[in-house]
């Protein structure tokens, strides 16, 4: 079963919020590139975990058509998406998102389930949005 995510950050994750998570948990968390493209793999302690596709930025009028009107309304603006795959058992997707997670913390940023469109972490992004 491959479990997957959708990071929509407010600024590219890899100008720093990704080396935030990681430090968070240690360092055991890595983000590396993937040889001859722009894609990364994150690791933990020396296993690989996830395929991330290089974050890409989608244009604030795109996002509520894309991401719908909630998403759109909590980055108001134009974001960094990123892909995530994570084709292993649950565990390490549970692992997955908690870094994921700590990645968009204190941020406008989001994690979505792309099968069911559910913002996994909407009311931390609600508060950060506010400002609280």
């Amino acid at each position: 079963m491959t479990y997957e995510f959708h990071l929509i950050c407010p600024e590219d994750p890899r100008r720093g919020r990704f080396a935030y998570a990681s430090e968070q948990f240690e360092n055991k968390f890595t983000v590396v590139a993937v040889k001859d493209t722009e894609h990364l793999v994150l690791g933990f302690d020396g296993d690989d975990l996830a395929l991330l596709t290089a974050p890409h930025r989608v244009p604030g009028e795109e996002l509520g058509r894309i991401y719908g009107s909630e998403t759109a309304a909590q980055l108001r603006g134009d974001a960094w998406v990123s892909e995530i795959s994570c084709p292993n058992d649950k565990d390490t997707a549970e692992a997955v998102r908690s870094f994921l997670m700590i990645t968009v913390v204190g941020t406008r940023g989001l994690l979505m389930d792309p099968q069911s469109n559910e913002l996994i972490n909407a009311d931390w992004g609600k508060r950060a949005a506010q400002g609280t």
